[in-house]
């Protein structure tokens, strides 16, 4: 595909992921949607409408295997729930597709690196949707820290609490099981460890807690809270929570010269040294760039070799975190990890 311009693409999974793809893809030169594919076909059809009125071709299936058998598709984005992505990137590998799945790579870490190996062996291309690192608030933040702003880093508290609410994306029925999302910490928080181990590296131990204080109707918890431990000496604490009153996206990164701060929902980044420099840091809006980013980093790996943002190795240590958070919460200890 070297002398290739655009990669043609299909969406597997169509709610609300894969909507924010299409989305952003009709903005894209070196990516372009060809067909949508959704068990429930009115929802491709909608990412079908959605691209017709940007003035893009795109063909609705609620058929997997019409999608993997269309030789114009050269890579697919896989964006259906959480507890399929191993089957259908397996799938999709094996149909000799390079694919971008969405996060969590996978539920486990066992099937993360059968995706990983499937993918070596059949020479074909695999990356995980890690994007928060992306979102300009976080690119700022790993902007001034890799500039040595607050030298080196050694401490990082991180806060994502949704309001209580069971409207948008919590209204899907499957998000109540464990079986089907592996818990609040794959469903929201394999983004916050990606971004606490694109500036501290990689994690030493992992401990957690957590509990079901307000949604009987979920079978796994709606707050917990993950002390970190990393190999270079730093350490970090998550609290996730969707049990909360008042939403919190917020985070303190401290280092030898000083500290930043940022809130997501404020979209602000700010930072004080210890002789007294303080600065507001200008942050743009993201206005979609990150999903842009990550999707246009995909096709250039693929047309041009060229390296991604983000690999399927980032994905699986997310999941490797998680996993290890709930161990430990099962099993009322700190988890080492190899």
């Amino acid at each position: 595909m070297a002398g290739q311009r655009s990669l043609a693409l299909g969406l597997i999974g169509c709610g609300t992921m894969g909507g924010s793809h299409a989305t952003q893809l009709v903005s894209l030169a070196d990516a372009h949607l060809v067909v949508a594919c959704d068990l429930d076909i009115t929802k491709a059809e909608a990412v079908v409408a959605q691209a017709a009125a940007a003035g893009h071709v795109v063909r609705a299936t609620s058929n997997l295997a019409d999608v993997l058998a269309d030789p114009e598709v050269g890579g697919v984005i896989v964006a259906t729930p959480n507890f399929t992505h191993r089957d259908v990137v397996m799938q999709a590998l094996e149909a000799g597709k390079d694919v971008f799945c969405e996060k969590p790579m996978a539920l486990t870490l066992a099937d993360c690196d059968a995706m990983i190996a499937r993918a070596h062996e059949l020479g074909r291309k695999l990356m995980v949707g890690q994007v928060l690192r992306l979102i300009t608030v976080f690119a700022t933040v790993r902007r001034l820290v890799a500039e040595g702003v607050i030298g080196k880093p050694f401490a990082v508290r991180i806060i994502r609490c949704a309001r209580r609410s069971l409207d948008g994306p919590w209204a899907a029925t499957w998000r109540s099981k464990r079986a089907n999302t592996g818990g609040l910490l794959h469903e929201v928080n394999v983004h916050e460890f990606d971004f606490m181990r694109s500036i501290f590296g990689e994690v030493e131990s992992v401990a957690a807690m957590s509990a079901n204080f307000t949604r009987p109707e979920y079978d796994y918890e709606d707050h917990v809270i993950v002390t970190l431990s990393f190999r270079n000496g730093g350490l970090g604490v998550l609290e996730s929570s969707v049990a909360t009153a008042i939403g919190a996206t917020d985070g303190l990164i401290t280092g030898e010269r000083g500290s930043i701060s940022y809130d997501w929902a404020r979209n602000s980044v700010r930072y004080r040294l210890l002789d007294g420099t303080e600065e507001d840091v200008p942050v743009e809006r993201d206005l979609g760039r990150s999903v842009q980013g990550e999707l246009s980093s995909f096709a250039r790996w693929v047309l041009h070799n060229e390296a991604p943002v983000v690999t399927a190795e980032d994905g699986r240590r997310a999941v490797q975190l998680a996993e290890a958070a709930y161990q430990s919460i099962a099993e009322r200890r700190t988890i080492t990890l190899a």
